[in-house]
């Protein structure tokens, strides 16, 4: 019998009846246990090793000496020659000293600052559409609010959420398709940031592009290149939309069909609220990361050479039984949750409080104003490194907009 590991493509993994492609890693999972391989090796993509051990995978994070950041992607994103992935694709001491510079920012204590705009622009965004009493969440709430507020924090404008979003699909996903279109995407957003960073250097305020701008290196007195603030505001933007998105959307697609989580969520806040999000960021991991052995070493019972590549295959390592109880179960209350859903250690996502903090915002606001609410059609699951529905088409009562007004419901309109 052939091993799911040796034709494994992380990118095109099999979507299964729900949708989804869960059911394969599960698959995938319980061939792991049965034959003690915590890391298989596939063929594809001219050969990797996948990481799926919860133990292993976090050796792997914590082992820098031997597992390089550069290979975070693999296939590599498009971007040009001259990008390099700011703190993602980094390794010590560069990593540490660019992430000195702009954590400040994503503290829990000022991702709690952000509490009144993130309100006010999710309540917004709903007004939007709370009234028709159909919408594609994905388009007009899920990936629209931390478009924007990534906008916010970079100090760039809110209302280009499109174009974000357009250039991080082209760099994330339309380059596996479409390299051409993709490659003027990306130049598209060269050419706006080369305007945007004249602009800012003349106009220096309180966000995180000017923060950048600013930074002196401690050790030489330097401040940033043009080349090194522009990759900066690449993964700044990738990173800020990439996984709050797909965690919403694929959240809001299962409370689509799922009307008793849907009535546990909405009892949900604070505190217990996070927790929740932190089982979805478990459930439903958004994004897998790659790493480039730089030295030959031997971890989980296989030999790994210097040059080859490992997936660290996440949303596997997150339904590891031997770390997690019920694995294949939402336990919204699951207590602890040492999940790798945004990477681990001196790694892990610089915006991971900020998600979180999205996510608890977003379904709260969503689940009073839309309480009732269901899946009007199918939804599409996109893959790639991040992964999750593109699409959640939801069918609801019309509802008051924050005017007060409202539509007739559709049964009244006939």
């Amino acid at each position: 019998m052939t091993s799911l590991f040796t034709q494994f493509d992380h990118t095109t993994p099999p979507i299964g009846a729900d949708g989804t492609p869960l059911a394969f890693y599960e698959a995938l999972r319980d061939e792991m246990l049965q034959t003690g391989t915590d890391i298989g090796w596939s063929e594809q993509h001219g050969g990797f090793w996948v990481a799926a051990g919860y133990d292993v995978v976090r050796d792997i994070f914590h082992d820098t000496e031997h597992f390089s950041n550069k290979g975070v992607t693999f296939p590599a994103y498009a971007v040009d020659d001259d990008t390099t992935l700011m703190l993602a694709a980094q390794d010590a001491p560069e990593h540490k000293k660019y992430r000195r510079m702009v954590q400040g920012p994503f503290s829990p204590q000022k991702v709690q600052s952000f509490n009144e705009p993130l309100k006010a622009m999710t309540n917004q965004l709903i007004d939007e559409f709370i009234e028709d009493g159909e919408v594609d969440l994905v388009a007009r709430l899920t990936d629209a609010v931390p478009a924007r507020m990534t906008a916010v924090i970079l100090g760039i404008d809110p209302e280009d959420g499109d174009l974000y979003r357009k250039w991080c699909w082209a760099i994330t996903h339309l380059f596996l398709t479409d390299p051409e279109t993709a490659a003027a995407h990306v130049g598209e957003m060269d050419a706006y940031f080369r305007e945007t960073l004249a602009h800012r250097r003349k106009n220096l305020g309180d966000d995180v592009l000017s923060l950048v701008i600013q930074s002196v290196d401690p050790d030489t007195g330097e401040t940033l290149s043009d080349q090194e603030i522009k990759d900066f505001f690449v993964v700044l933007l990738l990173g800020g939309i990439e996984n709050t998105s797909k965690l919403l959307s694929t959240m809001f697609w299962r409370l689509g069909w799922d009307v008793e989580m849907r009535r546990r969520m909405q009892g949900l806040t604070g505190e217990k609220l996070l927790l929740a999000m932190d089982e979805f960021l478990r459930y439903y991991t958004p994004a897998w990361l790659g790493r480039l052995i730089t030295a030959d070493v031997e971890i989980g019972g296989v030999q790994m050479h210097r040059g080859q590549f490992v997936i660290l295959h996440n949303q596997i390592a997150n339904r590891d039984p031997r770390q997690f109880t019920h694995p294949d179960a939402i336990v919204l209350d699951r207590e602890p949750n040492r999940h790798f859903g945004l990477g681990m250690g001196v790694h892990r996502c610089l915006g991971a409080h900020l998600v979180r903090y999205e996510g608890q915002i977003v379904a709260e606001a969503m689940l009073k104003r839309i309480p009732e609410f269901e899946l009007a059609r199918p939804a599409t699951w996109i893959n790639g490194q991040v992964s999750g529905m593109a699409d959640v088409h939801l069918r609801f009562p019309p509802g008051a907009g924050r005017n007060g007004t409202s539509k007739p419901a559709l049964s009244e309109a006939a």
